[in-house]
């Protein structure tokens, strides 16, 4: 047998197994795919299905139900490669009842077991036609339903365009303030003109609107200056206030205080100085109080002088508090740092006895008794006498008269010592009667400064003598304790150089206790030490 004969009878037997599929119920493998059906069904039914013998298949049927017969139209494709099936069916049914027209289209997606089925009915979209219609000012854009128009569309009003611009009846994109160009009515790149941010200095400008200082002079804008004439950069008013100009005059806008001359900023305003403006102004020392106008201001301000203090005392430009040692006679003191509930006792002002030396190391050779004219005053001794009176039987034992001094001036200090003791210059002095022992040692013992019949000064020291007799007519008994006792540890000694004292100087108010002190270092004719 030829070759030839071979392969046709071999074609022949294979043929029938290739056109003929499985039944469903064998083992055979079938895959088969329809991609798409589409179906318009009315009132006629779609002839049978054919199914042709290749391995794909597309069949396209377009069926319309009328009074003419159905026309089925069939197209096949083979490809030996492939062993997918699909099958389109298109089928359209048109019925025309009663002027309705009814369109459904139904989309059918099989793949493997899985069906997916959707059925849609649309109306026309006016705005997707193609064409101007309804209230578009241009086509399918515009109007009160359709989206803006973009540039160059047709439009009667701004909401017509994207660009939010009809300019001549078209739509438009406006010049911008950013986009790197000059435009518009811009009078520098992105700046100025009446839509634009003012320009910065030595941009151009038309007039003073366009630039930030508000200054343009030869079109090009200008820093601005306290001296311009126009209120610009930081100023508050024209050419003043702000960080850089003066400050500005009552009447004046203002940001803050320090805008004004005056110091006050009443809402904007600058406004006259007061004493009740919470501000220091004006010629106030401190807010509201010290200066001419306002009252003395309080402890911890701010002051020029005493007289801007309610203490009366101005120390370093700071107001100080009332003390009993500032040197000034305020708060409640009847004198200067005395008298009054808090200080001591003022001090008495005339002739006293300041200093006493007692008791010595040599044998009490170097005794005296120190006088002091604390007044303003000159004071004639005339009449005055010191009398020493002994505790051990309430009696004077010596008197010394002063007259023989004359005056004593203020300040001015008198001693009573031996003939041969040394005293500074300027210094007036009474001899004692004797060179050593003039004065008693105490326990106790005193003196007493008369005038006439008056006792001016008294010391008791080393105890109390509150019966002594002066043995001067009209005077007669007397209490040399001044207020409290002077305390037994405050007295002379013979074996360390001691005096008794008035501390401050010259301080008498009357109460021994506290203005008498021990010292170290005795000053006859000068000021008192510790």
């Amino acid at each position: 047998m030829s070759k030839l004969s071979y392969r046709l009878g071999f074609a022949l037997l294979v043929l029938p197994a290739c056109s003929n599929p499985a039944p469903a119920d064998t083992d055979s493998t079938s895959d088969t795919s329809t991609s798409t059906s589409t179906t318009d069904d009315t009132q006629s039914t779609a002839p049978p299905t054919t199914t042709e013998p290749p391995t794909t298949s597309t069949t396209e049927t377009s069926t319309t139900s009328t009074s003419e017969p159905t026309t089925t139209e069939a197209v096949t494709s083979t490809d030996t490669s492939t062993t997918t099936t699909t099958t389109a069916t298109d089928t359209t049914d048109t019925t025309d009842t009663a002027d309705t027209t009814d369109t459904t289209d139904t989309t059918t997606t099989t793949s493997g077991t899985d069906t997916e089925t959707s059925s849609t009915t649309d109306a026309p979209d006016q705005c997707a036609d193609g064409e101007q219609n309804g209230d578009e000012t241009d086509i399918d854009c515009g109007g009160g339903v359709c989206s803006p128009c973009a540039d160059g569309g047709a439009c009667l009003a701004d909401t017509d365009c994207a660009s939010q611009s009809c300019v001549d009846g078209f739509c438009v994109t406006p010049p911008g303030c950013g986009d790197g160009l000059k435009n518009g009515n811009e009078t520098d790149i992105d700046c100025g003109g009446d839509e634009c941010p003012a320009c910065a200095d030595e941009l151009a400008c038309v007039d003073g609107d366009d630039c930030l200082s508000k200054v343009c002079t030869d079109d090009i804008c200008v820093a601005a200056t306290c001296d311009d004439t126009v209120q610009n950069g930081e100023e508050s008013d024209v050419d003043c206030g702000g960080p850089t100009c003066d400050q500005c005059i009552d009447g004046d806008s203002c940001d803050s205080a320090d805008d004004c001359a005056s110091g006050v900023c009443d809402n904007n305003v600058c406004s006259p100085a007061t004493c009740d403006d919470t501000a220091k102004n004006g010629e106030e020392t401190d807010i509201d109080c010290g200066g001419p106008d306002c009252d003395p201001c309080g402890t911890g301000d701010a002051c020029l002088t005493d007289a801007d203090c309610a203490s009366g005392d101005c120390t370093d430009g700071v107001c100080v508090g009332a003390g009993c040692n500032d040197g000034v006679q305020n708060n409640q003191e009847t004198g200067v740092d005395c008298g009054g509930p808090d200080c001591e006792p003022c001090s008495n002002l005339g002739l006293v006895i300041n200093e006493v030396d007692y008791d010595q190391i040599d044998g009490d050779s170097e005794e005296f008794i120190e006088l002091l004219n604390t007044s303003a005053q000159p004071i004639d001794l005339a009449g005055h006498k010191v009398v020493l009176i002994s505790g051990s039987d309430n009696k004077a034992y010596s008197t010394y008269d002063l007259s023989p001094a004359g005056a004593i001036e203020p300040g001015q200090y008198l001693v009573l010592a031996k003939p041969s003791f040394v005293i500074p210059a300027g210094v007036l002095k009474i001899n004692f009667s004797g060179d050593a022992d003039r004065v008693q040692n105490g326990s106790p013992d005193g003196i007493a400064l008369v005038r006439d019949t008056t006792l001016v000064d008294a010391l008791s020291y080393e105890g109390a003598m509150t019966m002594a007799n002066t043995g001067i007519a009209g005077l007669g008994v007397v209490s040399l304790v001044e207020g409290t006792v002077l305390p037994m540890n405050i007295q002379d000694s013979n074996i360390e150089v001691r005096s008794l004292v008035r501390l401050p100087n010259g301080f008498d108010g009357n109460d021994a206790a506290t203005d008498w002190a021990l010292s170290a270092t005795p000053t006859p004719g000068a000021a008192n030490v510790p």
